[in-house]
């Protein structure tokens, strides 16, 4: 149980930042979006020495060179073509078979390959004899050889995300590397980085010690940054956005509007805090499970809801500091409380049905029955239809974090 003068400091806190105030999302509505640019597209044939030539390389390469004209896009994944791919590359070019375009952004003089990375990167390969030795006659061949390149001028940030994503449809990409293709125009984005990535983030010692080191500590999918832009985002504009599915944040990443920093570290600090003092109650040292309840899918979602639609911050508090505690003690059924049908593809509905079912397991010590269940509803759940949306993949969502 949390004491009475724990609990007196943290009302003290929520009431100095007006947490328990109306939440400021509910009448907060996406700017319109801005006026598009007129695209200007040219397509033009070069022989494959010419763009060699003009090639950086990649940044990884011995050879890479700042101050050619051609770069491989951020966005661009890593060179990832096999030997034999390379080989065969090299064999239709020998044959004069057609080789598809090129196709690059500009921007400030620089052109960036959005579509081809792989290709021009092999034509580099090629001619440093990396793919194998060339003879003469099969060089002169290569360095003639013409090849379509693309350029596209005045992409807008957006269109330029957008443009990426129907050239590379064979391609899955994840919701946490659409949000990192805005890093650089989305103040949204750019919070949600500061948070992990800052070393002078005002909660980063917080942050570390109760989930993990988030700094720079991310995979090539960047779930992590996926994670936090849903908890970010739910702060900032409600249960709505509590999710990491790209296609509900996309008006939200692409929004202009300032953030409001100070409130995303008063309701993380909060956040932290039930971590906290659960840990005074029960330590958890798993590294492992630590990471686990920093995954929005498991407890911090239902968390994060809770306080955002609660007048009463106090009385959230106690209750998932109990409930927290009762997992890591290896209560009964403790674990099965947050297993929700569905629960991968997160909404409000499910989110206030995990609510509800801890509200019910620390009250009772039981699992609210599914006729109960059926009776709790978000409240503003109208504009938020989930039905063909892809599922989150919540790898962790169910896992135990008791000792």
């Amino acid at each position: 149980m949390v004491s009475l003068k724990k609990l007196k400091s943290f009302l003290i806190f929520f009431e100095k930042h007006s947490i328990t105030q109306k939440p400021i999302y509910e009448n907060q509505k996406p700017k319109p979006p801005r006026t598009m640019s007129t695209v200007r597209t040219n397509s033009q044939s070069y022989t494959i020495d010419y763009i060699n030539y003009r090639f950086a390389g990649r940044t990884n390469m011995s050879d890479y060179d700042e101050s050619k004209q051609i770069h491989i896009h951020r966005r661009n994944r890593p060179y990832v073509w096999s030997h034999k791919m390379q080989a065969d590359f090299l064999d239709s070019i020998l044959k004069g078979y057609y080789i598809p375009p090129i196709i690059c952004g500009a921007k400030d003089g620089k052109l960036y390959v959005m579509e081809g990375g792989n290709r021009i990167t092999t034509i580099r390969r090629i001619m440093n004899n990396q793919v194998r030795a060339l003879t003469d006659t099969e060089k002169a061949r290569v360095i003639n050889h013409n090849i379509s390149l693309v350029t596209m001028e005045n992409l807008t940030p957006k269109q330029e995300r957008e443009m990426f994503r129907r050239l590379n449809k064979s391609i899955k990409v994840s919701d946490g590397q659409l949000y990192a293709m805005s890093e650089e125009d989305s103040p949204l984005i750019q919070a949600v980085l500061e948070m992990l990535n800052s070393t002078s983030y005002v909660l980063r010692a917080r942050i570390t010690d109760v989930f993990y080191d988030t700094v720079e500590n991310d995979n090539d999918s960047r779930a992590n940054l996926a994670n936090a832009v849903a908890i970010v985002s739910g702060i900032l504009y409600g249960p709505k956005y509590i999710t990491k599915l790209y296609a509900r944040q996309e008006e939200r990443v692409d929004a202009q509007e300032p953030i409001n920093k100070e409130r995303i570290v008063s309701i993380l600090s909060i956040i932290l805090s039930i971590f906290e003092q659960a840990n005074v109650e029960v330590p958890l040292a798993d590294k492992k499970k630590k990471k686990t309840q920093f995954t929005v899918g498991y407890m911090i979602g239902a968390i994060l809801y809770d306080i955002l639609t609660s007048d009463d911050v106090g009385s959230i508090f106690e209750k998932w500091v109990r409930y927290i505690v009762m997992v890591r003690r290896g209560v009964e059924n403790a674990n099965e409380v947050l297993e929700i049908k569905g629960a991968q593809n997160i909404d409000p509905n499910k989110l206030k049905k995990k609510c509800f079912r801890v509200s019910v397991f620390v009250s009772e010590n039981r699992i609210a029955t599914e006729e109960e269940l059926k009776q709790v509803k978000h409240i503003q759940i109208e504009d938020e239809d989930t039905e063909d949306e892809e599922d989150e993949e919540e790898e962790e969502d169910t896992a135990s974090v008791s000792n």
